[in-house]
């Protein structure tokens, strides 16, 4: 079954991270990858307007995701580590999404996510080329052992964003990972995804 989602504020922040903390979270199977010469840890946040579930529409809700890139028989695709929504994304679970709930702010600007110490707070700057990051189309995530989707993306107009304070990531650390420096940003005010559901077993 197909499942189209409309976003909108789609940001990325990266973080350079260890090997080892990479590692040590990945199942077999699964190696670490660089991008771009390092390797990355990402949380991902955007605002779903809408889709649809077959003929099923989709209810609006917000997602955060935490991921880092790896290669997956010889593919390169990005490991779901955490993933939060809000109340609309429930029914995802049901299709075997590895989704939680938790209160989530999404916007053009800032991302807040208070009961994981999430606080992420930018401004737009100009366009931007998004490279392996905006590219990816493997997705990999454990439950109830590893499971894989691919993503088909719409046409997004990318541009850098800045930090405008320094981000709160204390679910990174929760999640074993040192976050170095300060984030490299991208955002896309508009855009669109296509993926099969649910997830296959692997």
């Amino acid at each position: 079954m197909q499942a189209t989602l409309r976003v909108r504020d789609l940001v990325i922040a990266s973080w350079e991270t260890s090997r080892e903390s990479v590692r040590n979270v990945l199942p077999g199977g699964v190696e670490p990858t660089e991008v771009d010469g390092s390797l990355l840890v990402s949380i991902v946040a955007f605002h779903v307007q809408g889709g649809r579930l077959g003929r099923v529409p989709i209810l609006p809700f917000a997602q955060m995701n935490v991921r880092t890139y790896v290669s997956w028989k010889e593919e390169p695709a990005v490991f779901f580590l955490g993933t939060r929504v809000t109340m609309g994304g429930l029914p995802g679970r049901v299709l075997g999404a590895p989704y939680r709930q938790a209160r989530l702010r999404v916007g053009k600007g800032g991302v807040r996510a208070p009961g994981l110490g999430v606080s992420l707070r930018y401004r737009v700057a100009g366009p931007a080329e998004p490279g392996p990051l905006g590219r990816h189309e493997v997705g990999l995530f454990e439950n109830d052992g590893l499971r894989a989707f691919r993503v088909h993306r719409g046409d997004a107009e990318w541009r850098r964003a800045e930090a405008i304070e320094p981000a709160r990531v204390d679910f990174l650390v929760a999640l074993g990972f040192e976050a170095r420096g300060e984030p490299e940003l991208l955002y896309a005010a508009q855009a669109s995804f296509e993926t099969e559901v649910p997830p296959e077993r692997v």
